[in-house]
């Protein structure tokens, strides 16, 4: 049963909930982004390849992509607050097995778990349009910015937790604060006051098909450097995934409560900021991806790299998290004057700038850290920014969950598969000698990247966002993270 409570929020609560809501959004943000600087340590420990090590990212992001519309919709029916806590102890568990995990399937099991945590920021927005909806817009921007801050305490304390203890720390130290927060969070938010829809009747059969699809393309995509790119083995498995995304959508298309509805893309403003946010996530990740791995390259063997530690990974990738943070803010403001749409094709060509400097500059460590400020801390985050707020924009306030929802499925798609494609790069193009990554394979994905991400150009001008609609719409103010 819904929670029910028909007595309104007690008065002072505001504070309260906001103060809750921003401590779990800065220890979920710092969980999911710790393992980006220890990856290289994590794949040595477990004995991984690029390409296996790719799929612990993409297990987290494909986990959230199938279950933020499930979660959105058991969010509108049973309420913000019970969700958010369910998703609570599910991070908690997941965090602790990630940090015991000795292999590499209990691993993913654990990211597995921590992937529901993305369904978090979402539901906390509900958890505020239920309770404070005339304070909508300041109240979100503050969870996403204390969301991104937490991204950068994990970056920045992951390597030294790693190097100083060991992997199982960089786990469980946030895992213990989500723990904390979860139990303060039980006795702290409010019950929502008004309760007007039925039950949630999910798509089970869509969920479990969107599932099989993503499933088999990222485990082909990681098995491709073993199988070949045009072996049985890799058109088989791709003709599989085919066959599940058309079955997909036949049962989307004639479910009477589909998980993901999608009828909402046929209004313009949503299908186009999803494919933009999803190219996008696909051209940005591969360098998210790829620099921790070129840093870590010990130059005495490869011939390149820097043989950095985790601790200097995270020193490296630290500037371009605060960036990110002050970038949130400032976008909100570029699309109030001058609309989402072009903050996008500025935030497009940014991000596009910095692995095309990586190609041809990557000998020095300034080198990397200036290419991902352009790419991560600036491109990425402006861009991301103005397509929430672009989607936000073009639907009505109880199409809200679902809109998000198709986007953030979209966007989670297209992490996953330039991480995956990034990896199965290297792996490919390791050296027969060494078994290391060639640099001319962190040149090709480079460019790659780059290339990617300014093919939503082409698109751009159909997503929504004058400046004048952008003004008046309390969504403008809203920002969000930067990094995946």
């Amino acid at each position: 049963m819904p929670d029910i409570n028909p007595t309104a929020p007690r008065a002072g609560s505001t504070p309260v909930t906001i103060a809750v809501l921003a401590a779990l959004a800065i220890a979920i943000g710092a969980l999911e982004s710790m393992p980006l600087p220890a990856l290289p340590l994590i794949q040595r420990e477990l004995g991984l390849n690029p390409a296996q090590a790719g799929l612990l990212s993409t297990t987290l992001m494909l986990t959230a992509s199938v279950t933020i519309p499930i979660i959105a919709k058991l969010a509108d029916a049973h309420g913000g607050r019970r969700t958010l806590l369910a998703l609570t102890w599910c991070v908690v568990g997941g965090g602790a097995v990630s940090a015991f995990a000795g292999s590499l399937p209990t691993m993913l099991f654990g990211q597995f778990l921590q992937g529901l945590g993305a369904g978090i920021l979402p539901v906390a927005f509900v958890v505020l349009r239920e309770l404070f909806p005339e304070r909508m817009s300041v109240s979100v921007g503050v969870v996403i910015g204390f969301f991104t801050v937490g991204g950068g305490v994990g970056v920045l304390t992951a390597g030294p937790l790693a190097d100083a203890l060991s992997r199982r720390w960089m786990f469980l130290l946030p895992t213990l604060i989500v723990m904390v927060v979860g139990v303060v969070a039980h006795f702290a938010l409010p019950h929502r006051t008004v309760h007007t829809r039925q039950a949630a009747r999910l798509d089970w059969l869509g969920g479990i098909l969107l599932a099989a699809t993503l499933a088999t393309l990222m485990l082909n995509l990681s098995w491709i450097p073993q199988n070949g790119w045009l072996s049985f083995n890799t058109l088989a498995l791709l003709i599989l995934t085919i066959v599940f995304g058309a079955a997909w959508v036949l049962v989307e298309r004639r479910a009477a409560n589909p998980m993901l509805d999608l009828r909402m893309l046929r209004r313009q403003g949503v299908w186009s900021s999803s494919v933009v946010a999803g190219v996008l996530g696909a051209g940005y990740s591969v360098p998210y991806f790829l620099f921790p791995q070129l840093l870590a390259m010990p130059p005495a063997v490869a011939g390149y790299g820097f043989g950095a530690s985790p601790s200097d990974i995270s020193l490296y990738l630290f500037p371009t998290v605060v960036v990110a943070i002050v970038v949130g803010p400032v976008t909100g403001l570029l699309v109030r004057r001058i609309g989402s749409r072009a903050v996008v094709v500025g935030g497009l060509i940014l991000t596009a700038s910095g692995p095309l400097i990586a190609t041809i500059w990557h000998s020095s460590p300034w080198h990397i850290v200036l290419s991902l400020l352009l790419t991560i801390g600036l491109g990425a985050g402006a861009a991301s920014t103005a397509l929430y707020t672009g989607v936000i924009d073009s639907v009505e306030q109880a199409d809200t969950g679902v809109a998000t929802a198709i986007s953030g499925v979209a966007r989670g798609i297209g992490l996953s598969l330039g991480i995956q494609i990034s990896a199965a790069i290297i792996t490919a193009g390791a050296d027969p000698t060494t078994h290391l990554p060639t640099e001319r394979s962190f040149q090709v994905g480079f460019l790659l990247a780059a290339a990617v991400i300014l093919l939503p150009l082409v698109i751009v001008h159909l997503v929504p966002g004058s400046a004048r609609r952008a003004s008046t719409s309390p969504s403008a103010e809203v920002t969000a993270p930067a990094v995946p």
